[in-house]
């Protein structure tokens, strides 16, 4: 079974983003780690798929018939998305839009501080170092979630997690302790996951 991506047939395995991707055409898929199933929370993967906007990430290539990656339409939506994503950063200091995120959002659609304010950057954001080999800056958090399924669902530890709902969302241990005080087990998958700086290790690891 065959799918087309940009009408050239390619074979229909897995996901419509792992046929994208197996096609050469590069789309940005921030929440995608290719360790654990699709969460489909950063919807910068977005497509046309027989005419539909979709989260190419969370859905089966089979059965579809035509993906459109370059639509004008799914052009100004994945732009818009990661516009929005910028601006839950810190628009300022050090780290502001760092790592694969600002790679992603800079290099392929010239995204940076774009729509400053769009989003208050949050207000109290904290900044846990408890932890002697990583440290943790909600300010750069996009709450994507990978941090907490590499936790929950690759280690099966789940040290972290997500509290609030709405604005009020954010990444924090259990219990809203702080690292070094959770059951987290500095296993380094948390930080591996994560697509920004929120989480970054420290050199040298423990003194």
């Amino acid at each position: 079974m065959t799918i087309k991506i940009n009408g050239t047939d390619v074979a229909a395995q897995g996901t419509v983003l792992d046929v994208v991707l197996a096609s050469g055409v590069d789309i940005p898929h921030l929440c995608k780690d290719d360790n654990l199933a699709a969460i489909g929370a950063c919807r910068t993967c977005l497509v046309e798929a027989d005419g539909r906007i979709v989260a190419s990430c969370s859905l089966p290539a089979e059965g579809v018939k035509q993906v459109e990656t370059h639509t004008d339409r799914a052009v100004m939506l994945r732009r818009g998305v990661l516009e929005l994503t910028a601006a839950m950063q810190a628009p300022a200091g050090e780290g502001a839009f760092g790592g694969p995120f600002a790679q992603t959002a800079s290099g392929v659609y010239e995204v940076a501080e774009v729509r400053a304010g769009a989003f208050d950057v949050l207000t109290g954001a904290t900044e846990d170092g408890s932890s002697e080999f990583f440290s943790f800056h909600e300010d750069q958090c996009i709450l994507c979630g990978r941090c907490v399924s590499a936790c929950q669902d690759l280690q099966h530890i789940s040290a972290i997690g997500m509290a609030g709902g709405g604005r009020s969302t954010r990444v924090t241990p259990d219990g809203d302790v702080t690292f070094r005080d959770s059951i987290c087990t500095s296993c380094g998958s948390c930080v591996a996951a994560c697509p920004t700086l929120a989480l970054r290790p420290k050199a040298g690891g423990p003194a």
